[in-house]
């Protein structure tokens, strides 16, 4: 049995597995972002403590009956508990899982602690550099499932949304990452636009959402926010068609971002959905009208499960004290 635990950059959840089912997780408010402004690592992982806490009281199971916590995310990055470099991609499960890193010992935890490194780009170049952590784990997860065959494109929704393409190979190849999340956030947060920007709320107007990605394309993205306002106030839309414009018009920032890295010559035929929220379903909406091939939706934990895939990948390389030889 281990617990599988998501320190991202908002939010910590955790996940008891057992016996190859995922059980119902715990989470909290806590992530990186806490880390930016308070530099404070033990704080993380009483986090990480008290949600796994709370996972094993849901599933009713102890710490004795837990052989590790397998954790991904932001929690390996130099704003959480240690920075493990990424891997290069192409990386398939084998790389990752022969470069998961192991501690053992911690008063905190009451079980070994297993660390799963990021994946970043090949290129260097700012176009086209990228990395990622956490989502690695989550396309294991997803080629766990076997739900759709590779080549595909892997889309996961949440603070920085990420577009992932996994070869034929099953390999991690390459991402594309967006601020798109925190963007949302801040707008909702801390600008004029507030009471236009649902987080939650399922889209009410498609062809708001056309044209907000319309106005995206031919003005940019920021002159696209204000007429947000403009329809609101001239316009008389409202909030619910401002808010579906918005996301049409972020939306398609985060398609064009991607449409520049695709290689040449590379097609989007399988495309799989994983989130949730208004943010997704316009990523939806512009894809389906661009004529993909095949978009899915999963709902199923995949970083969890990735987790487990990655941790019996390892149990079948590593046996006794071979299995503990990476150790901080």
């Amino acid at each position: 049995m281990i617990v599988a635990v998501d320190s991202g950059t908002t939010r910590t959840r955790a996940w008891v597995v057992a016996d190859g089912a995922v059980g119902e997780g715990a989470s909290a408010i806590a992530g990186a972002r806490d880390l930016a402004r308070t530099r404070d690592r033990a704080w993380l992982l009483d986090q990480v403590r008290e949600v796994t806490d709370r996972a094993l009281a849901t599933a009713d199971v102890a710490w004795s009956d837990v052989d590790a916590v397998v954790a991904f995310g932001m929690i390996t990055s130099e704003l959480g508990l240690v920075e493990l470099p990424h891997l290069v991609a192409p990386v398939d499960v084998g790389e990752l899982g022969r470069a998961i890193l192991e501690w053992s010992e911690i008063p905190e935890l009451p079980a070994r602690l297993l660390l799963v490194p990021g994946v970043r780009n090949a290129s260097q170049d700012v176009e086209r550099a990228d990395f990622m952590r956490g989502e690695e784990t989550e396309v294991v997860g997803l080629l766990a499932l076997a739900k759709v065959e590779p080549p595909l494109l892997y889309v996961s929704v949440g603070s920085h949304p990420k577009f992932v393409w996994v070869d034929a190979d099953s390999r991690i190849a390459w991402s594309v990452t967006t601020l798109s999340g925190e963007l949302l956030w801040a707008l909702h947060r801390e600008t004029i636009l507030a009471d236009l920007v649902d987080l939650e709320g399922r889209l009410a107007d498609l062809d708001a959402v056309e044209k907000g990605a319309r106005i995206a394309e031919s003005a940019g993205l920021s002159r696209a926010l204000f007429a947000a306002r403009l329809l609101n106030r001239i316009g008389d839309a409202s909030p619910e068609t401002c808010s579906a414009f918005l996301y049409g018009a972020i939306a398609r920032a985060d398609l064009g971002a991607l449409e520049i890295a695709l290689p040449a010559g590379a097609r989007m035929e399988r495309i799989v959905l994983s989130g949730h929220g208004p943010l997704l379903d316009a990523y939806r909406h512009l894809l389906t009208r661009a004529n993909a091939v095949s978009i899915e939706t999963v709902e199923e934990p995949l970083g969890a499960i990735g987790a487990r895939t990655l941790y019996e990948w390892r149990a079948t390389l590593f046996t006794g004290d071979e299995g503990r030889k990476l150790r901080a």
